[in-house]
């Protein structure tokens, strides 16, 4: 079920939010506070089937690819990445996310898969 915004006396208004999307939004946050190691388990937990829209749930692929990659670890980055794809193809041809895409690919972790991905994006030419 989708969330929508409430109405409140003075013009303001609350959105409800499930768990899950609040643990999504956990992991973007660590990521801006640089604590990439605390949203391991959120990310582990979570469960991104559950939520409502396929943005939402790219998002939440997309901020977990974030968190791998800040550790290092480039299987798991490219693991989120193709999820990300899975759920919204466009998302991983933004910017942001090529970028992403060719740090992975030009890093010292060789990923299998990668550089057809990479190609694939339009991370780096063909």
């Amino acid at each position: 079920m989708e969330s929508r915004p409430h109405d409140v006396p003075g013009g303001l208004f609350t959105v409800e939010a499930t768990k899950t999307q609040v643990n999504g939004y956990r992991i973007s946050v660590h990521h801006a506070l640089g604590t990439p190691d605390e949203a391991v388990e959120i990310a582990r937990g979570l469960n991104v089937s559950l939520m409502p829209t396929a943005e939402r749930r790219a998002r939440a692929w997309t901020d977990t690819a974030r968190m791998w990659h800040a550790l290092g670890d480039g299987q798991q980055t490219f693991a989120a990445l193709r999820r990300v794809e899975q759920e919204a193809d466009q998302e991983v041809r933004r910017p942001a996310l090529r970028a992403l895409t060719a740090s992975l690919l030009y890093g010292p972790a060789r990923v299998q898969g990668l550089r057809d991905f990479a190609v694939r994006t339009g991370a780096v030419p063909a």
